[in-house]
């Protein structure tokens, strides 16, 4: 699986782009999000993935609602892998 993203200016420009490269199982699992939410598009899911982070950015947290073994609802934190994050300094010591 691989997703690798390249910063760039536009052509003719000092703008920047982000050009994204999704293959392999990422790419199928992008898919299969797709067609399970019924996303018109992979760009719009992709918007959708980014406005949903910046909704959730306060110190509540994104949060999903679970089923417990006992049936009853809960929040569960969605929270990124800690290799996908930069350490805090309290957290490096």
């Amino acid at each position: 699986m691989a997703i690798k993203s390249t910063e760039r200016n536009k052509s003719g420009s000092t703008e920047k782009e982000l050009e994204t490269i999704v293959d392999n199982g990422d790419l199928k699992l992008v898919d299969s999000l797709v067609d399970a939410y019924s996303f018109k598009d992979r760009d719009s899911l992709l918007k959708f993935a980014i406005a949903t982070l910046l909704r959730g950015n306060n110190d509540g947290g994104i949060y999903t609602i679970k089923t417990g073994e006992d049936g009853k609802k809960f929040l569960d934190p969605i929270v990124p892998s800690s290799d996908f994050v930069v350490k805090k300094e309290e957290d490096a010591g």
